[in-house]
């Protein structure tokens, strides 16, 4: 019975064929305008544990912004899911990973549909350094593990996704060690590359079904929706589209799908 409510709970938290990526909204400001764009996920943040004036607001008030929305959470049918997008605070010892990820985490559980942990910024990027490796392990672990006595104690599944470099066609080693520990999805930054794509699919297949590769980049115009899909992206996630045209990026972007 455990493992059957497990998996339909899994099921109900897969990510949306389009979604808006963080950056758009760090603190919840434009939480109700963002949700009824018309996207199936919008994801807040990047965010911390505590909040850092003129950077990003703690992962606490923007909850508490999120929350104000009421009846949209838990998210009901049809509505697009809430992401937060987890990270180090400025400053803050890469040795603190795996604490403020956990803080993220527990604070974020009552409304998020899924967590993004963030590597893809220029401030983390350090952690996908092969010296790193047993610190990211032991993060990745720590909040997998959380999740799963949240899952069971709250009867409701947060998805777990990991943000992260598409840097060559081999999966990278944070990519293993995400899938190691039973994340649902990496999301995948494109480079301005002309093997993106190339790389893109080489992901795809040995990632396989073991998770959703979401791609998110440079994703401006239906053409590149279906060149992403086509390589194997199982979602999209969009940004600088959304930035410059707002609203109207949906149609052409939906055209692709």
């Amino acid at each position: 019975l455990h493992g059957r409510f497990c998996a339909a709970l899994r099921m109900k938290c897969l990510l949306p064929l389009l979604g808006l990526a963080g950056g758009i909204d760090r603190d919840g400001s434009r939480a109700a305008e963002l949700l009824a764009a018309g996207f199936g996920s919008v994801e807040f943040g990047t965010v911390a544990p505590d909040p850092e004036p003129g950077r990003q607001p703690g992962v606490a008030a923007l909850v508490q912004r999120l929350a104000a929305l009421g009846p949209r959470l838990p998210a009901a049918q049809d509505s697009a899911l809430i992401g937060i997008a987890l990270g180090l605070a400025q400053g803050a010892e890469l040795t603190a990973l795996g604490a403020h990820w956990l803080a993220g985490l527990q604070a974020a559980w009552p409304v998020a549909d899924y967590l993004s942990f963030n590597l893809s910024a220029a401030a983390n990027r350090p952690l996908l350094a092969p010296e790193h490796a047993a610190l990211l392990t032991r993060a990745l672990a720590t909040v997998a593990n959380e999740r799963a006595w949240l899952t069971v104690d709250n009867r409701r599944r947060v998805a777990l996704t990991l943000k992260l470099p598409l840097e060559g066609p081999s999966l990278s080693a944070a990519a293993q060690m995400a899938l190691a520990a039973g994340f649902d999805a990496l999301i995948v930054v494109l480079p301005q590359r002309p093997e993106r794509l190339d790389w893109l699919h080489a992901w795809a297949q040995r990632i396989d079904a073991a998770a959703q590769l979401v791609a998110v980049g440079g994703i401006r115009s239906s053409t590149d929706v279906r060149a992403a899909l086509e390589a194997g992206a199982s979602g999209i996630q969009v940004h600088s589209a959304f930035a410059e045209q707002g609203s109207a990026c949906l149609a052409p972007l939906l055209a692709g799908l």
